[in-house]
This record gives structure tokens, sequence and C-alpha cells, in this order.
């Protein structure tokens, strides 16, 4: 496989978002067994006295997570523009909706994983609805280089909890739920969004390392 194809990148986008839009699915099914669905390890007792938000923000994820690879494939946007401004505004609406119901969640609902957890949880929403909305104003002054960056930066904070589940998925299949302190679960959170957020960065280095002319001494 030749990793400089236009095509490997949203592909491996996607198959990073894909580990998130599969716990969704696995959630939403649990949502809907009802009582059965209560019995599950996966399933908490607010999935179902308040479900609204989760199924928002489960919804709005897998959206993001299944359209987004779409905008950094070179060859769609110069065929189809249009259609990619269609979808990078429907991204922004799902970005809100999952930041903003994901803040709602990490407040209000029984607190586990400690200030941690919840840190972490502030920190990635800050993020991508900061970023999203710097990628919005880069745009509409023109700055497409710019945009770019920051809807990089804003595709980190989402693809996080993939890289978190990523990490412990190992180390839960061999210890099991005692894996999951609340160390754990709070370290992973910030874990996750700090390792996508400097990969991210080293392709912006690298990339300007390469575009920007050398300085020359006069």
């Amino acid at each position: 496989m030749r990793f400089n194809q236009p095509w490997v990148n949203p592909l491996l986008l996607l198959l990073l978002g894909s580990v998130s839009v599969l716990f969704g699915v696995m959630q939403m099914s649990l949502l809907g067994q009802g009582e059965a669905g209560m019995q599950n390890e996966m399933a908490t007792a607010h999935y179902f006295s308040m479900p609204i938000p989760i199924v928002i923000h489960i919804l709005t994820g897998c959206l993001f997570n299944l359209l987004m690879p779409l905008q950094f494939f070179k060859l769609f946007r110069a065929r189809f523009p249009v259609a990619h401004r269609y979808i990078g505004r429907g991204l922004v609406v799902c970005i809100l909706a999952f930041g903003l119901s994901g803040l709602w969640m990490n407040h209000l609902y029984p607190q586990y994983g400690g200030v941690a957890k919840y840190t972490g949880i502030v920190a990635m929403c800050a993020v991508l609805i900061i970023s999203m909305a710097l990628a919005v104003i880069a745009i509409r002054r023109g700055d497409v280089t710019a945009h770019r960056i920051w809807m990089m930066r804003a595709t980190a904070a989402a693809l996080s909890p993939a890289t978190q589940r990523i990490i412990i998925l190992p180390a839960f299949a061999v210890f099991g739920q005692s894996v999951m302190t609340d160390w754990i679960i709070g370290g992973l959170i910030w874990l996750g969004l700090i390792i996508n957020l400097l990969f991210v960065e080293r392709l912006v280095y690298k990339e300007r390392q390469l575009t920007e002319p050398d300085l020359v001494a006069t």
C-alpha cells in the first residue's frame, strides 16, 4: 500500500471513527432492549431514566465520524465543492450537538471517574467546539489553510474516545471490569485527547516545514 495515496488518510480516519460508531450502535441497541438492556454491564441507569441526551450524543457523533473523512479527501473536495460545503455545515451542527450534549451529561449524570474524568470531558468538548468555531471564522475570511488546520484539531478531539477505547480494550479483555478504576477512566480520557492533538500538531509542523520558504540571512 502506498501511504501517499489521497484516499489513505480518509480511510484511516474512517477506520478510527468506526470504533466509536460500533460502540454507539451497541449502546443504542441496549436502549432498544428496555429491561433486558439494563442487565448489560455496558448500560447504566441514566441510559434509561434520561435517554434523549445520550441518543443525541450517539447519533450526531456517528454522523460526524462517518461523514468527516470525506472532508479530508482532496478528490471529493475538488469534484464536489458544493457537497463539501453542505457536509461541512452539517458537521458544524453535529459538533455542537455532540459537544454540548457531552458537557450536559458530564455535569448532570451520576459521576464516575472523579475529577480527572470530569475535567477531561470538559477539555475535550472545549477543544472540539472552539476549534470548530475558529475553523468557521477562518473559512469565512477565506483562509483555507487555517480552516483545515482547525478542523484537524476538532477532528482530533472528536476521535479521542476511539483512541481511548483502542488503548483500554486489550487491558479490559485481560483484566475485566476491575481495570476500570476512577484513575484509569480519567487518565484515558486525557490520554486519548493528548495523543490525538499531538499527532495533529506533528502533521501541521511537518507541513509548515515543507511549505514555508527557508529564511535566508541577508
